[in-house]
């Protein structure tokens, strides 16, 4: 199955003069057209998860994956996560990606955030949905001293990676090397792929071939993995504009089909 993430739809909303979240429905029904089978939500509250759940079965998408976000390095924040997984489950989810929110962290912060990373890892199994921790560029930054260790201070059985290679590719100064080191790591521990591509540095229309080499990163994920592959597109000020949302997510979808099989 490949996934669109709401991300990028969010942005031709607005460029279409549409609000968002309220223009989901009108995303939803291109992303039908361009082939997707599924659709991976930012989600706020449980709410908000079922009111998208309800759109998707109208358009007849899955929902593999929902991505959440909070301060985890503060202390009393999961309960709102705890409401928003126990919807997740009832609509059929099974993957959970969740970026803890950027901020300067001391030691004593990351490992509050890496605990409840696997509490809420530990608590997702019964429910039959797995976490997936989901860096983003800053995580890079400083020696990548939160990335790594919230990975090296969890326990793997609890908390996969939701790996976005763009976001490691930034975050490590444009280089392929730091990307395939990070593949070389944490292979194994890679459940799901956000994918988009970039020309010179700026994000590209489609996902095909351009700066991050998605060939080699196929090639390196783990021969026991099978990672939901989820498209991502986003848009830079200079991103072109020279297709429609639909042949551009259709080509996006043929690619990652092409690559990663």
């Amino acid at each position: 199955m490949i996934v669109t993430q709401d991300y990028g739809w969010s942005q031709l909303a607005r460029r279409a003069g549409l609000d968002w979240p309220e223009a989901t429905d009108w995303a939803m029904a291109q992303a039908v057209q361009a082939g997707f089978a599924g659709w991976e939500p930012f989600v706020a509250t449980a709410a908000d998860l079922t009111r998208i759940a309800t759109l998707a079965a109208r358009h007849g998408l899955a929902l593999p994956s929902i991505f959440v976000s909070a301060p985890l390095h503060e202390p009393g924040t999961q309960d709102r996560l705890m409401d928003i997984c126990h919807a997740a489950a009832n609509h059929g989810c099974r993957l959970v990606m969740i970026y803890p929110a950027h901020a300067l962290k001391s030691d004593a912060a990351l490992t509050i955030q890496a605990r409840a990373l696997n509490q809420i890892g530990a608590a997702l199994k019964p429910l039959g949905l797995t976490l997936c921790y989901h860096p983003e560029e800053p995580e890079m930054l400083l020696a990548a001293h939160e990335f790594h260790h919230m990975l090296l201070g969890t326990d793997p059985d609890l908390v996969r990676l939701c790996l976005d290679p763009d976001t490691v590719w930034r975050g490590a100064g444009h280089s392929m090397i730091g990307l395939m080191d990070v593949l070389t790591l944490y292979a194994p521990r890679i459940a799901a792929l956000h994918i988009r591509q970039s020309q010179a540095g700026v994000w590209a229309e489609t996902v095909g071939p351009g700066d991050i080499d998605h060939a080699k990163v196929a090639q390196a994920l783990s021969r026991d993995t099978s990672p939901l592959l989820v498209v991502e597109h986003a848009y830079d000020p200079a991103t072109p504009q020279s297709l429609d949302p639909v042949t551009a997510h259709r080509r996006s979808c043929a690619y990652v089909r092409a690559v990663f099989g």
